[in-house]
């Protein structure tokens, strides 16, 4: 075998390996590369569940902070109530039953059980 024939079979030994290496270090890089997308994916839905969650949590403590305000509004209209009927319209007595009182009584109750419900959906996702 003459010496240009042997060089020749040695690059065509050397490039065979080198396709070799090649094919199995790209099919090691695409397979380390769909882990790292995979993990990132999953990192990703977590961490919007979070926010997601963090976002309802949100709205929740939104919420029952105007409920608050509402009721306090009802209070002081209760109040107001009370002392229209004593004093302006010289009502002896009142009581829950009396109607004004109890439509601003039941109106607080309402606002009330809202409070408690959103509360307790507050308390659940914790």
């Amino acid at each position: 075998m003459s010496f240009s024939d042997r060089m020749k079979e040695l690059v065509g030994q050397g490039l065979s390996v080198s396709k070799d290496i090649a094919s199995k270090a790209g099919a090691t890089a695409q397979d380390l590369g769909g882990k790292g997308f995979q993990a990132s994916k999953g990192f990703l839905n977590k961490a919007g569940a979070k926010a997601q969650g963090l976002g309802e949590k949100g709205v929740l403590r939104l919420e029952i902070k105007q409920l608050e305000g509402q009721a306090q509004k009802q209070m002081a209209r209760l109040g107001s109530e009370v002392y229209s009927l004593l004093v302006d319209k010289e009502i002896d007595s009142i009581s829950a039953e009396t109607t004004e009182i109890s439509i601003i009584l039941g109106d607080i109750a309402l606002i009330r059980s809202g409070i408690e419900k959103r509360e307790a959906e507050l308390q659940s996702r914790k």
